[in-house]
C-alpha cells in the first residue's frame, strides 16, 4: 500500500485486483466484501463493478476500486469437542483429507477446540499440516466436557485479530451441534467478528434437530430444505442474563446445570444466524460436500472500495447497503447479497485525510445492558447485546 493511504476493511477477504488498482495518495478507502448467491444458493461469479450499487449512511457512494480474484486465506477451524461430538469430528477430519489439499500454498490453517474452555491445538501453519493435527486431536481429546459456544467464538475472534495476516482473507469455520449450556450473545459475537475483520461459516451437526424442528434451511440443491437462509423457526430462548454477560452476576450454566434456571439443559447459540450476518454460510456437516463447498465459498466474494466521506470521526459506526444494478437484478431476480451491514471508521483524524495510525474503535467488552426476563423468540437479527473479553486457555 502506498504511503499516506489507509484501507479500512469492512468484511473479511481482500482479493487480487481485476486490473491494477491505483490508490490516490490523499484518499482513505473502505473495503466491503460481498457474496452474491442465486436462487439455488449458488455463488454468482463474473460480475463487474457496474453490477453493484453501494450506499453508505443512505447516500450512494462511487465504487472507486473493484477486485474479484482469489487471495491468500487465514482459516481457523473452531471444533466443538464436547460430549457426543466425536463421530462428527471424525467425519469432518476425514473430509479434511480431501478438501484441504485444494488450498493454496500461501494459505494458512489454525485449529482451536472447545468445550467449556478454548484451546489452540495448532497455530497458523501451512494447510498441509492441518490433516495431521485433526488426526492427533481425535486421539487426544476426551469428548466428555460441557459446551460454551459463545465463549469459544469470542476467543476465536480475538485470536484472529491478533494472529491473522492483514493482507489475507480471515475466516472461522465452526463445527458444532449449536447446543450451549451458557447464555447466547449473537450481537456481541458479531461485533467481535467485525472488529477482527473475520467472516464465520458454520458446519452444523444433527443434534440441532432437537431444537426448532431441524437444520437451518440451507437452500435448494442442499439437503435439509428448499429455501435459502439460516433461520431457526421455532427456537425459543430467554431467561435472565447469566453472570459475566450483561444482566448477570457470576457467570454460570443455564437449564439443568448448577446456576441455571431449570428446564432445558442447553439452548441454541445462534450459530447459523451469526454465520449469516457475518457474511458466511451454514451447512449440514454430515453432507459429503459441506467442507469443500464452505472453503470454496470463503473465496468467492467481490471486494468493493469507496472513499471514506469527509467529516467522519474515528469510532463512528456507519451503515452500508449494497444492491445489484437494475439490469443485473432482472437477470438474477432472487439473488441474495451477503455482506456486513456496518463498519467502523478507524482513522486518526476527523476527515477522509491520510492516516498513519489505525485506532481500535470497537471494544470487546461493551457496556452491560440488562437482558429481558421474558421468553422471546429468536430472530435472524440476533439477540442479547454485549459480551465478555475472555482469553484463550
Amino acid at each position: 500500500m502506498r504511503a499516506g493511504v489507509l484501507i479500512i476493511t469492512a468484511c473479511a477477504g481482500l482479493m487480487a485486483a481485476e486490473d491494477e488498482v491505483v490508490f490516490r495518495s490523499d484518499t482513505t478507502l473502505v473495503r466491503v466484501d460481498v457474496q452474491v448467491l442465486d436462487r439455488d444458493n449458488r455463488p454468482v461469479q463474473g460480475l463487474g463493478r457496474e453490477a453493484f450499487v453501494l450506499k453508505e449512511q443512505g447516500q450512494q457512494r462511487a465504487i472507486k476500486n473493484f477486485v474479484r480474484e482469489e487471495m491468500p486465506i487465514d482459516l481457523l477451524f473452531l471444533i466443538d469437542v464436547s460430549g457426543s461430538m466425536r463421530p462428527h469430528v471424525e467425519r469432518v477430519a476425514s473430509a479434511a483429507h480431501q478438501a484441504l489439499p485444494s488450498l493454496r500454498k500461501d494459505d494458512r490453517v489454525s485449529i482451536m477446540v472447545f468445550d467449556r474452555h478454548s484451546r489452540t491445538r495448532m497455530p497458523f501453519r501451512p494447510s498441509s499440516e492441518a490433516t495431521r493435527e485433526f488426526d492427533h486431536l481425535l486421539r487426544t481429546e476426551t469428548f466428555n466436557g460441557g459446551t460454551d459456544i459463545t465463549r469459544a467464538l469470542y476467543d476465536a475472534a480475538q485470536y484472529m485479530k491478533r494472529q491473522a495476516r492483514k493482507e489475507a482473507r480471515r475466516a472461522i469455520v465452526l463445527l458444532t451441534d449449536d447446543e450451549t449450556e451458557f447464555e447466547a450473545d449473537e450481537d456481541g459475537v458479531l461485533r467481535a467478528l467485525y472488529n477482527a475483520d473475520t467472516v464465520m461459516s458454520a458446519l452444523l451437526v444433527p443434534n440441532v434437530v432437537h431444537r426448532g424442528g431441524g437444520y437451518p434451511r440451507t437452500g435448494g440443491g442442499y439437503p435439509g430444505g428448499t429455501q435459502r437462509g439460516g433461520g431457526w423457526g421455532g427456537v425459543i430462548i430467554g431467561g435472565p442474563g447469566i453472570g459475566g454477560y450483561p444482566g448477570g452476576g457470576r457467570r454460570g450454566p443455564v437449564g439443568g446445570y448448577p446456576g441455571g434456571g431449570g428446564g432445558s439443559r442447553t439452548r441454541s447459540a445462534g450459530s447459523a444466524e451469526i454465520a449469516r450476518e457475518s457474511g458466511g454460510d451454514s451447512m449440514q456437516a454430515d453432507a459429503a460436500y459441506a467442507l469443500e463447498t464452505t472453503l470454496n465459498r470463503l473465496r468467492q466474494r467481490y471486494a468493493l472500495y469507496f472513499n471514506l466521506p469527509a467529516g467522519v470521526t474515528a469510532g463512528d459506526t456507519r451503515n452500508l447497503n449494497i444492491t445489484l444494478e437494475a439490469s443485473v437484478r432482472r437477470q438474477y431476480p432472487d439473488a441474495e447479497l451477503r455482506y456486513r451491514k456496518t463498519y467502523n471508521a478507524s482513522i486518526s483524524s476527523g476527515s477522509g485525510a491520510p492516516a498513519e495510525e489505525v485506532l481500535e474503535t470497537v471494544p470487546m467488552r461493551p457496556e452491560p445492558k440488562p437482558l429481558p426476563t421474558v421468553t422471546r423468540r429468536r430472530t435472524t437479527d440476533g439477540s442479547s447485546p454485549g459480551g465478555p473479553n475472555i482469553p484463550v486457555h
